[in-house]
């Protein structure tokens, strides 16, 4: 795998210095990084290349307005050897990082003084946004040689100063294990592949209604597990769900491969693909079909299965699907079809609307931007070993979309939708209100809040059925607060050091605890209905209760008000006192 990720690897970056003949080889390199892992597109990440004569550990400066980051990249790439790094190389972009952090600006000012004029410019630009708006810094060495542990132990070191400032290195051995994070949709493509036919049948169909062309044939198991072990889980970056792991239905699907081969072809659904590009070789008796960007969007459980099997003799039906993407509306079209296609023939294992919404734009983007402060986000429906195969365990963080839809329904509607079970948030009317196009630093803000409840909701059980009507009240006490940059961010650096910063977040932890107590007087004073006393799983699970409570609490607790603004000011007073 090694060795076929890097010959990958040297292919991506030879198409982009093709796209872009003025990049060197060691420029287009980093463009490559940036365009994987930092930027939203490839003339963003291109734009951002200094590399050069004079460069001072600069390959590439990018500042990221949306995640407030600003990036500063050095590359080193080798394409035959992979030779340790040198200790100087390390050290001098903690340097530079160093000269970027410190108040004073003489360091800087030295530092840059033989640099040539464009990575004058975008270091001094980068500067001013890290001390005049706060935006943080990360700086990352990224070769395709070895660093020493030694070495990066002391790079970082030097920058231990600041909060707001890492270091973050990758070398070739972690470039492998990275390659999906360089999955926006699908990309990077996929190798081309090519599948034998079996037999000679190959049914070939062409709709010139909407331009598509399919092909039908059964292929040998064996050689369709082959695949994705050579490729790995890019397959799928289209599919709607990750690996589900030891399922009742993947264990029985095992167990026909290997105790009833002959069946298999008439047991499973088959393989759905979809395509750049087909193409049909025939050479005497042999029958190969070569494929152009392959996405399984239907079959990845039955696709994992049979190469977990690696030596079998079971026959797999294949469904071919060539879309063109030449034009805009090419891509438009693109889209529908997989979409549909997948919402059509996935019913092996249940679909449900939130895996629906897995390859969501908005989703794709959430997951791009929360990797920038180092959250992972998981988007799609997998087991733990999958999350890890994506790189999830690279980050300090892990969030769910459902997780975060709760959180953000609890503030942005009714809570009462939340108790219609998960589906409901991701159905059209209600997903656009809950998933609005904010920054990746907002979600995260009411995704610690709710973090921050749920915390106390499990200290009493009877907080569970009034946990989302409280959440929505403590956002309508202190959201608009931490609407505010600078409350927001100093928000998020307390709630992710908890022990460090109790006594920070002890106001916000009281607001918390008065208003789930209030929310049991809120029942108690009105669990009778028509006569009938509700019982609090029902009393909570109505319409607009959320304003009810509100209005409750105005009417009738004005002492629980006056606390609430008290712990309120002191919260907002600690977090200006929290250098983000």
């Amino acid at each position: 795998m090694n060795k076929d990720f890097f010959n990958d690897l040297k292919k991506d970056v030879l198409e982009i210095k093709d796209r872009h003949p003025h990049l060197s080889l060691d420029n287009a390199f980093v463009a490559w990084f940036l365009r994987a892992f930092v930027t939203v597109t490839e003339d963003d990440a291109v734009s951002s290349i200094k590399g050069g004569a004079k460069d001072k550990s600069t390959d590439g400066v990018y500042i990221d307005n949306t995640a407030r980051l600003v990036f500063i990249i050095q590359g080193k790439y080798h394409q035959q050897s992979e030779p340790l790094t040198g200790r100087s190389d390390v050290l001098a972009l903690a340097d530079l990082g160093r000269a970027m952090m410190l108040e004073k600006k003489e360091t800087f000012d030295l530092l840059i003084k033989k640099a040539n004029s464009s990575v004058s410019h975008a270091l001094t630009e980068a500067r001013n946004v890290i001390h005049k708006k706060g935006f943080g810094l990360v700086v990352q060495f990224v070769t395709t040689g070895k660093i020493s542990s030694t070495h990066l132990e002391e790079a970082e070191q030097r920058l231990d100063d600041w909060d707001n400032c890492r270091y973050d290195a990758y070398t070739k051995a972690d470039l492998l294990k990275l390659m999906q994070d360089y999955l926006e949709g699908a990309a990077p493509p996929t190798p081309t592949i090519t599948i034998p036919v079996s037999g000679t049948e190959v049914f070939n169909r062409y709709d010139k209604t909407i331009g598509v062309s399919s092909w039908i044939f059964s292929a040998s198991g064996k050689q369709v597990g082959d695949i994705f072990n050579d490729i790995g889980i890019r397959l799928f970056a289209r599919n709607i769900r990750g690996y589900l792991g030891n399922t009742e239905i993947n264990k029985v699907m095992r167990k026909t491969i290997e105790d009833e081969p002959e069946y298999f072809w008439y047991y499973n659904n088959g393989i759905t693909i979809t395509c750049d590009r087909v193409k049909q070789i025939n050479k005497g008796t042999s029958n190969v079909v070569q494929i152009t960007n392959a996405q399984i969007i239907n079959g990845q459980q039955t696709t994992r299965t049979l190469a977990q099997v690696r030596d079998n003799d079971a026959e797999v039906l294949i469904k071919l699907i060539e879309i063109s993407r030449k034009t805009d509306q090419d891509h438009k079209k693109f889209g529908h079809v997989v979409s549909s296609i997948v919402s059509a023939t996935n019913w092996q294992n249940a679909i449900s609307q939130a895996d629906l919404k897995s390859n969501d734009p908005e989703q794709v983007r959430i997951e791009k931007e929360m990797k920038k402060l180092n959250y992972f986000y998981i988007r799609k429906r997998m087991n733990k070993s999958e999350v890890a195969k994506y790189g999830g365990d690279r980050y300090s963080f892990k969030i769910n979309k459902e997780e975060l839809a709760r959180t953000m329904a609890a503030i942005k509607v009714d809570p009462y939708e939340i108790r219609l079970g998960k589906d409901r948030l991701f159905e059209d009317d209600i997903y656009s209100e809950i998933f609005d196009g904010r920054s990746a630093a907002e979600y995260l803000t009411a995704y610690w809040l709710g973090r921050n409840m749920n915390y106390w909701v499990k200290t009493n059980n009877r907080y569970s059925y009034s946990k989302w009507i409280v959440l929505n009240q403590i956002w309508f006490i202190v959201g608009s607060d931490l609407k505010k940059v600078a409350a927001r961010e100093s928000f998020r650096k307390i709630s992710e050091r908890p022990n460090k910063y109790a006594k920070e977040l002890k106001p916000l932890d009281e607001i918390v605890k008065l208003t789930l107590k209030m929310s049991l007087k809120f029942y108690s004073d009105n669990k009778k209905m028509d006569g009938k006393l509700q019982e609090p799983i029902d009393f909570f699970k109505h319409v607009k209760y959320h304003l009810f409570f509100r209005q409750y609490i105005k009417q009738k607790h004005k002492g629980y008000l006056a606390k609430v603004e008290n712990l309120k000011r002191k919260f907002l007073g600690n977090l200006e006192e929290v250098e983000y």
